[in-house]
């Protein structure tokens, strides 16, 4: 049923109570559906209450899970990070790149006769006895040095010093050893997809 009651203000509770009030009359409203409105306002004047259910317990539980998760997701996905860096230094550098994807200078014409002389191949890819570029190996290469942190480096003095004298020292220099931010790039996707995969197995 329509109620015939317009309210020209808005009001707190009491005074639509006192405006209903004093339109009984006129709107002709039976006293009867004058209280329920009465009461309806009133329980809307209170504002509205929720109530809910937790388990704060099973909650915190949930929450441990998802962060120990997490903490090893991170850590093995650090080490895919550091695997798949190797593995585009290597690949680049026998490529005959730097780690900007920039041709390397050539040999000098004197070795170049060195190597034409042993019989070794002449491109310019920092591969002579191969030790160097073997040393990069995640057993070798890859160190783990704090809280989700590895370190990528050589692990025996006579191949650091090669590589040193390549990346520093020689002029022209071949810097083999580093990433740009292609690399990087790369690299954090792979990390980040890693990261959810294994998020999603352990079904948290």
């Amino acid at each position: 049923m329509a109620v015939p009651l317009i309210l020209k203000r808005v009001a707190t509770g009491i005074g639509i109570r006192k405006l209903i009030s004093k339109d009984i009359d006129k709107a002709e409203i039976p006293q009867s559906e004058v209280n329920k409105i009465k009461r309806g306002l009133g329980n809307f004047a209170k504002g509205i209450i929720i109530k809910t259910n937790t388990n704060s317990k099973e909650v915190i539980r949930k929450v441990n899970k998802f962060e120990s998760a997490l903490e090893r997701a991170i850590d093995k996905g650090v080490k895919q990070a550091g695997f798949q860096l190797l593995d585009i230094i290597r690949t680049k550098t026998k490529k005959g790149i730097d780690f900007n994807s920039k041709p390397f200078a050539p040999y000098s014409e004197g070795y170049l006769k060195r190597l034409q002389k042993e019989g070794k191949e002449t491109n310019v890819d920092l591969w002579y006895s191969g030790k160097m570029l073997g040393a990069l190996t995640p057993n070798q290469a890859m160190t783990k040095t704090g809280k989700h942190k590895i370190t990528l480096g050589f692990a025996r003095a006579e191949e650091r010093n090669k590589a040193l004298w390549n990346q520093v020292i020689n002029s022209p220099k071949r810097q083999f050893f580093g990433f740009n931010n292609r690399t990087e790039k790369i690299i954090n996707k792979s990390f980040n997809k890693f990261i959810e995969k294994e998020l999603k197995r352990a079904r948290i």
